[in-house]
């Protein structure tokens, strides 16, 4: 068993300790130390503890490409926030861990690995703390390095289709450096564009579409460093000559929190882009449930400079924090998901 990444987390926490002291157990479970390491049988165990009361049904995971995502309720991150950022250099498969306050009583701890997991690919436990050896009480969680799937991009970027195949392009919106819009309680637009493209990918191919996806994991698609220009280019590059749709997915977000509801984009010169724009904002009103905010004409870099027809979907507001909520849960993703591939398949039935 090697602790290679506590090592570097615990000098972190250390040196908070040293400054803020030690906090008394308050009502809400307050996070004291992260550490991981990796155990035998390729396992990457990650322990989190914590000062106070904390129940299983508190806990709540989320795979979403290589974001691995811990929501603990009724919990605050105290000064172990500080580590947040922190970048692994010892663990070749973690690349960064993140600690945030999600909301004044939630805690979001964040694993960013270097490919893809799969689903159930984690056990989760909580071991109280024991006064007489004086240990702490833990959230552990195992993640099995098996589990992790490699991306094929250069399969991806040079995919082969067949004449006749019907070739739909989904962009996830933001990505790796970019998160976008960040929510109330610390959800990013980033995550919830990818979890609803992988989604739609899924439906799509089941209908037997080809889809190409400009990006499957939280990474910057033109690479890092890249200017904001050059990043949506690269997405657009994504397109090959042979795709029918390009179909952008992003959440919306305002200053004022209770600004809701859905809406879906064109390019105003293009005749076949604002009919899918309006098939899309159809069937997410239908399904989604949200507020029809219409069907608009934009100049998007990514719809204007599409090589097909193309539109832009912003679900929900993502600032707001009733639609924050319905954006963050799976059955909501799995349901707008859905919406847009009932419109894909309704666009090629005209």
């Amino acid at each position: 068993m090697t602790r290679k990444f506590l090592s570097s987390l615990s000098v972190l926490l250390i040196f908070a300790l040293s400054i803020f002291g030690t906090a008394a157990a308050k009502s809400k479970a307050e996070i004291t130390g992260i550490s991981a390491y990796e155990t035998a049988g390729n396992i990457l165990r990650l322990e989190i503890s914590y000062d106070g009361e904390l129940k299983m049904d508190s806990i709540s995971t989320r795979i979403t490409g290589n974001i691995f995502s811990i929501l603990l309720k009724n919990t605050t991150p105290g000064r172990i926030s500080r580590i947040s950022g922190t970048k692994i250099d010892d663990i070749d498969f973690v690349r960064k861990i993140t600690v945030k306050e999600a909301d004044k009583t939630n805690t979001r701890v964040r694993l960013i690995l270097a490919d893809a997991l799969d689903e159930n690919a984690c056990k989760i436990s909580v071991e109280p703390g024991n006064r007489a050896d004086n240990s702490a009480a833990k959230v552990i969680v195992d993640i099995d390095k098996t589990a992790l799937r490699k991306i094929d991009y250069d399969e991806e970027e040079t995919p082969h289709f067949k004449p006749g195949d019907k070739v739909i392009v989904i962009d996830a919106g933001h990505g790796g450096s970019d998160s976008g819009a960040v929510g109330p309680t610390g959800l990013t637009e980033k995550e919830v564009t990818l979890a609803v493209a992988l989604e739609t990918e899924k439906i799509l191919k089941k209908q037997k579409f080809k889809v190409v996806m400009t990006r499957r994991t939280d990474v910057d698609v033109a690479g890092r460093g890249a200017s904001n220009v050059g990043e949506l280019q690269a997405r657009v590059n994504k397109t090959p000559p042979q795709a029918n749709l390009f179909i952008s997915i992003h959440c919306n977000a305002f200053s004022n929190p209770k600004s809701h509801g859905m809406e879906t984009y064109h390019y105003g010169a293009s005749v076949e882009g604002q009919r899918l724009a309006k098939l899309l904002n159809d069937e997410l009103a239908k399904f989604g449930g949200l507020t029809n905010r219409g069907v608009k004409a934009a100049n998007f870099y990514v719809i204007k400079r599409s090589k097909c027809p193309a539109s832009l979907i912003e679900l929900a507001f993502i600032t707001n924090p009733e639609e924050e909520k319905l954006l963050g849960d799976e059955k909501y993703q799995k349901k707008v998901a859905g919406a847009i591939a009932t419109a894909v398949k309704k666009f090629f039935m005209n």
